[in-house]
């Protein structure tokens, strides 16, 4: 291996898509549609708000769709290889032979939207920010740069990140963070109270009064979610948030990269992430043309109404991405705590039943937390099947074999008889995971099992989830194609603190395999690790494995260059161009 830690990932191309319909119809291209013209406001529909618009203490999917407008990275991955390609750096880092020392030195006239320069004061905020332990919403990106243990600076285009220890996908990280403005997000210079070195002690953090203050200041409502002190380097600025309503995206006028981006090119005026709160809505506003975009079209309305053929201005597209969906048990819970449990109630999931009556078929299912196509999937793990005697079997063998005069069974738990009675968590408005949910609280209800469901709006469904307020929950995981490091979701140590581990599982010799990968540079070695660690996982069932969704999309022809890759989350609006006879919006105003 060179001085360079290449993290290089190889792709097929046929594999990205998977098309299912490609907009048939016969109406003629307009005449200017082979022409890129920028302008025009393009919608695209967001299920619900986005958690907030800070980088840093915004982890949903949807959210990190929208911040890649706004904010920067120094490396992205490239929207057709997927391999990294600079961005705010003129080059990928230099790394020292020992896997400590990484160098970026970044592009010159870098500003952010208000003119200032992008410099590497802002880098050292950045990451400052991020490993603030006190920091509680950054605690799940936090973990990939725990090992950061200084951010050496040369002068004001120049720095080196300075590792405690190896970790095989540390180019990817120390380039994927967002750069934030410390202008905007640190006005009173808090951050300056203390060093990179400092965030990595808990225990002293919790007595410096600058880590408290800047805590305090940056887990605040004026940060997660203010407009103004948003302030990024990218093609587009915040230009208006509506709750419940829109967040447009402005085109950023004095883009330093104006003219020379390929991968973000910044063709549209405005980008409105208009929020419908119900699919089905959303579907009748794409066909009378309110809406230009929506992904997670319901399966039944992709293959039974989208007609291509009669609707000649739409065109549809199932499309592959690194998704699993899942069901997620608290541990914590007693009645979760035994795995005896955990893997009776996955054998009462007939998941090829729920694939085709669910997403019509538009799924594959999953066995385990690493996606197929990567080199350490374990082939060899079989998916668990529907099996209600099994189920009943060991339900029995757990101890819940006595059943109260409701039908439910009962087990004595710390003195106290205890119902095997719990409430499935869902967030408003998912239609899909409300009907896996009513469909499996009847199969559960034969085995003597009650599962109530509760809704709830999607930031208080995040936050139910970090804080471990939950029975079980349906969710759904989305990654980057590059190799597996578990490390947020499945480290014992993220089950605290806001971290994404919300089951609670932990299992040490899990840890163990999860800390080594993370060190290994051999790739045969972390394959071996990797396929060990996901027999744990299954064996144990923390999550019961449901399957790994294409997504059913539709979109207005009107749209031109629209594309589909295997990076998060799969398309780029920045890309997409309309032909001038075809402007709805922007020529209107």
């Amino acid at each position: 291996m060179s001085t360079m830690l290449l993290v290089r990932f190889s792709v097929l191309l046929s594999a990205i898509l998977v098309l299912t319909a490609c907009g048939g119809g016969n109406d003629a291209a307009p005449a200017d549609a082979g022409t890129v013209t920028p302008g025009e406001w393009v919608v695209v529909h967001a299920l619900s708000d986005p958690e907030g618009v800070n980088p840093i203490v915004t982890n949903d999917a949807s959210a990190s769709a929208i911040l890649n407008h706004v904010f920067e990275t120094l490396l992205v991955q490239d929207f057709t290889t997927t391999e990294l390609v600079p961005r705010l750096a003129e080059a990928r880092p230099t790394v020292s032979e020992d896997h400590l020392q990484y160098t970026f030195t970044l592009k010159p006239g870098i500003t952010f939207s208000d003119g200032s320069p992008l410099t590497t004061a802002d880098v050292l905020f950045s990451f400052k920010a991020v490993k603030n332990p006190l920091v509680i919403d950054a605690a799940p990106i936090r973990n990939y740069y725990l090992d950061v243990a200084d951010i050496q600076i040369q002068d004001d285009r120049t720095f080196t990140v300075v590792m405690t220890q190896p970790y095989f996908l540390a180019e990817y990280f120390l380039g994927g963070l967002w750069i934030m403005s410390k202008k905007h997000l640190d006005p009173k210079g808090l951050s300056d109270g203390f060093t990179i070195t400092q965030t990595n002690n808990i225990a002293a953090a919790e007595k410096n009064p600058a880590m408290q203050a800047f805590a305090t200041w940056f887990n605040s409502a004026d940060v997660k979610r203010g407009l103004a002190e948003n302030v990024g380097s990218g093609p587009y600025i915040y230009d208006s948030w509506d709750t419940g309503q829109a967040l447009t995206l402005r085109k950023n006028p004095s883009w330093w990269n104006a003219g020379n981006e390929v991968l973000n090119p910044a063709y549209p005026e405005k980008i409105i992430y208009k929020v419908v709160n119900d699919r089905n809505t959303a579907v009748v506003a794409v066909k009378n043309q309110e809406i230009d975009f929506m992904e997670a079209v319901p399966a039944s309305k992709y293959a039974e109404e989208i007609d291509t053929t009669a609707m000649t201005h739409l065109a549809k597209t199932a499309f592959e991405n690194y998704t699993y969906l899942y069901i997620g048990w608290n541990m914590r819970n007693p009645i979760f705590a035994d795995k005896r449990v955990r893997r009776a109630l996955s054998h009462l999931v007939d998941r090829d039943a729920l694939i085709q009556q669910v997403v019509r078929g538009l799924a594959t299912p999953a066995n385990s937390p690493v996606y197929p196509g990567m080199k350490e999937y374990d082939t060899t793990i079989p998916g668990f099947t529907y099996d209600p005697a099994q189920a009943r079997t060991l339900l029995d063998e757990a101890g819940w074999s006595a059943v109260n005069s409701n039908g439910i069974r009962t087990k004595v738990i710390n003195g106290k008889t205890v119902e095997l009675s719990f409430k499935f968590l869902l967030n408003a408005g998912n239609e899909q995971r409300e009907q896996i949910m009513l469909i499996l609280a009847d199969e559960f209800k034969k085995v003597g099992i009650k599962a109530d469901i509760q809704k709830l709006e999607w930031s208080v469904f995040l936050e139910n989830l970090r804080s471990r307020q939950f029975d079980a929950y349906i969710g759904a995981w989305v990654n980057d194609p590059l190799p597996t490091d578990p490390y947020q979701l499945w480290h014992s140590s993220q089950a605290e603190n806001g971290g994404s581990n919300y089951t609670g599982f932990s299992n040490q010799r899990a840890d163990q395999l999860i800390e080594a990968n993370r060190l290994e540079f051999d790739e045969a070695k972390r394959i071996a690790m990797m396929k060990e660690f996901q027999r744990i996982v299954v064996d144990e069932q923390p999550y019961t494995f449901l399957w790994r969704p294409l997504r059913p999309t539709v979109y207005n022809k009107r749209l031109q260059n629209v594309q589909f890759s295997l990076t998060r989350p799969g398309y780029e609006p920045s890309q997409w161009w309309v032909p001038t006879s075809q402007w709805r919006f922007s020529a209107s105003r």
